[in-house]
């Protein structure tokens, strides 16, 4: 079984609680905080911003919501 090592860029990443692995490359900084949230959290969270009318922040929640769900 081949070991791997913690120093390569390639496997450096965030997991989320439901197990949705980002590598860093992919992350920008709207969506960094959402790298640590769960599915359900993240489906809170876009509801929240929708009663709140939050439109910019409610397209990044959907974007992170659409790239996991088609990962």
């Amino acid at each position: 079984m081949e070991q791997q090592h913690p120093t390569d860029p390639s496997q450096w990443g965030f997991i989320s609680p439901d197990g949705f692995f980002q590598p860093i490359s992919s992350l920008t900084t709207h969506n960094l905080e959402l790298v640590s949230k769960s599915m359900n959290e993240l489906q809170a969270m876009l509801q929240e911003n929708i009663d709140l009318e939050k439109y910019e922040k409610c397209a990044f929640i959907r974007d992170e919501i659409n790239k996991r769900m088609n990962a």
